[in-house]
């Protein structure tokens, strides 16, 4: 039997059933259901928020609640496929305003049936959608400067991989330099990912965007740091008419322990007048 509360959020992830998931108690008398969309998106004036959607369905929820207490299928199966699955974020609510989370009636093999279940939620009428924004995935600022909306700073020294090889600094006629300031906490490491969130856009001359890539283009020092930067740029090189290859991006850290990711993903500590070249 599922478990009776007063409040509900969306997971952060829908791999399992919910906490505390399982059949409508019998006196429990449901008057709306209430699904956890992840993955909505929402365009508002600086660009796009992406996060999660609460939508309330109500009407008449006798197919859907049958469905959703029938059996589940004996098992375990002899062979199931390997792969994992996705569990839909439901909850009962009644006319006190508490929530039951929901569970599915599974396969032999662990999924959730969905097919009838899913049928009768869509014959109900969505009479509410509330959208929580967990992020920033577009800036109409960034997408202007032809800069990303977020960038993060991955050196493979510090992943462990085993590096690609330098470039040799190429004949550019300037750059483009996108500014990124990490969102984390700055006790939380951000040399993964996408921590960054555009802040701001410039350009460098010919002079020197050479050395930036000059820069980048040191030997590797293996210098143990763990102070995480809160500001990073990713430098874009304007190759010129004679380059043979176009350069790939270099990311510079403006604080914490002030590296240079080169085009060999590898960190090199940044000349001291290389910072205030690259902060806006």
């Amino acid at each position: 039997m599922a478990t009776v509360s007063d409040t509900m959020s969306c997971p952060d992830s829908m791999l399992n059933p919910l906490p505390g998931a399982g059949l409508v108690p019998e006196d429990f008398e449901v008057v709306a259901v209430l699904e956890c969309a992840d993955g909505v998106t929402r365009e508002d004036a600086d660009g796009v928020l992406a996060g999660n959607e609460v939508r309330r369905y109500e009407g008449d929820l006798t197919g859907f609640l049958a469905a959703m207490a029938a059996p589940s299928d004996p098992g375990p199966a002899a062979v199931c496929p390997a792969i994992g699955y996705g569990f839909r974020a439901l909850w009962a609510t009644d006319a006190a305003g508490r929530f039951v989370p929901m569970s599915f009636p599974l396969t032999a093999c662990g999924g959730p049936k969905e097919d009838e279940t899913l049928a009768a939620l869509a014959r109900l009428e969505i009479v509410d959608r509330a959208f929580s924004a967990a992020g920033r995935v577009e800036l109409h600022d960034a997408t202007a400067a032809g800069c990303a909306t977020r960038a993060g700073v991955a050196p493979l020294d510090v992943l462990g991989w085993a590096p690609t090889e330098t470039q040799a600094p190429a004949d550019v006629a300037g750059a483009l330099v996108c500014v990124y300031h990490a969102e984390a906490p700055a006790s939380t490491p951000t040399v993964v990912g996408d921590g960054g969130l555009f802040a701001a856009a410039f350009s460098l001359d010919a002079d020197d965007a050479a050395a930036v890539l000059e820069a980048a283009a040191a030997p590797p020092a293996g210098v143990e740091c763990a102070e995480t930067a809160s500001r990073f740029v990713v430098v874009h090189p304007d190759v010129t008419a004679a380059a043979v290859s176009a350069p790939r991006t270099v990311t510079v850290e403006l604080d914490g322990c002030q590296r240079i990711v080169g085009t060999d993903l590898q960190t090199r500590s940044a000349p001291p007048a290389l910072i205030p070249l690259l902060s806006p």
